[in-house]
């Protein structure tokens, strides 16, 4: 598991299966203290993915902690539908 690199590494767009798979890895935004968390991709040293832990208002007033990804997604063709207008 990796946590806060900076990267001076290509950047890619990932999957949603891989955004996915990335947020598997993360730790509780609830009990981590760090503002930004980065993933890899399978192991994959140039497929790095950033998370940054955010404060939801939730509609009853709580406030909770979130992980969010910021950035281009590419939409696999198995979620996409085909149909004609």
């Amino acid at each position: 598991m990796s946590e806060d690199h900076s990267s001076s590494e290509k950047k890619f767009a990932p999957s949603i299966s891989q955004i996915i798979s990335a947020a598997k890895r993360l730790p509780s935004p609830d009990s981590c203290d760090k503002i930004s968390y980065s993933t890899f991709i399978d192991g994959e040293r140039g497929k790095q993915i950033n998370f940054e832990r955010i404060k939801i208002l939730k509609p009853d007033g709580t406030k909770v902690v979130k992980w969010s990804f910021k950035g281009r997604i590419m939409i696999e063709s198995k979620y996409v539908g085909n149909k004609e207008g």
